[in-house]
């Protein structure tokens, strides 16, 4: 597909974990796209306007051609078979599937237990009870296993020392407001370098909330 016949939309929230991983594979992939905000604090995900584009009411969502898009994994994917010409996964199918596991640490295994969804059910039933004390010991649990697989597989970064999709999935993990004040990054040693180095990287500069509508 020609890149420059492509209008891409990435529907998001800056700071959040989520849309972030997007919006860095994107950059990595050196493809031009308009950001349109949603603003998940003032509910504007549950409006009609919005389900219509994402049934599950939740961002990120990538729009191509009119094409609709959801959930990072899926994302991930799909952008990597459209756009080889910059890489993101390695070249044999046991290292494409040892970054794989890492993205779904992140995806399956940390963030559903930190989102703000959760909470808010939770807090239904229990209502003395803190989002920490709801998700720390979730996350403590994913983001050890994830520091183990990046002390044996990382680098420079959490898979060697080239950039891959399990950086865009890591990143925003430990750095997005949504989850950054609930972790020690002390606490995982390797993960603490990469996050460190990813720093570095203008494709993993952090977005500033406070300029989204």
């Amino acid at each position: 597909m020609s890149t420059s016949r492509l209008a891409i939309r990435l529907y998001t929230y800056r700071g959040y974990s989520a849309p972030w991983r997007a919006s860095i594979m994107l950059k990595l992939k050196q493809l031009h796209f308009q950001q349109f905000f949603v603003n998940l604090p003032k509910g504007e995900q549950l409006a009609n306007m919005y389900s219509q584009i994402n049934p599950f009411q939740v961002v990120p969502t990538l729009e191509i051609n009119g094409q609709l898009l959801h959930e990072s994994m899926a994302i991930a994917e799909y952008l990597e078979e459209e756009f080889p010409r910059i890489k993101l996964l390695p070249k044999s199918p046991i290292e494409k599937a040892i970054v794989r596991s890492m993205c779904e640490t992140v995806n399956s295994g940390i963030h559903p237990y930190h989102a703000s969804r959760l909470y808010r059910y939770v807090h239904n039933y229990v209502s003395d009870i803190n989002r920490q004390e709801i998700s720390e010991p979730f996350l403590d649990r994913g983001f050890t296993a994830l520091n183990t697989l990046v002390e044996k597989h990382g680098g420079d970064y959490s898979f060697g020392n080239q950039v891959t999709l399990a950086d865009a999935f890591i990143y925003p993990a430990l750095r997005g407001d949504d989850v950054s004040y609930l972790v020690s990054l002390d606490k995982y040693p390797a993960l603490k370098r990469v996050v460190e180095n990813l720093d570095n990287l203008t494709e993993f500069a952090y977005e500033n909330p406070d300029s989204q509508g």
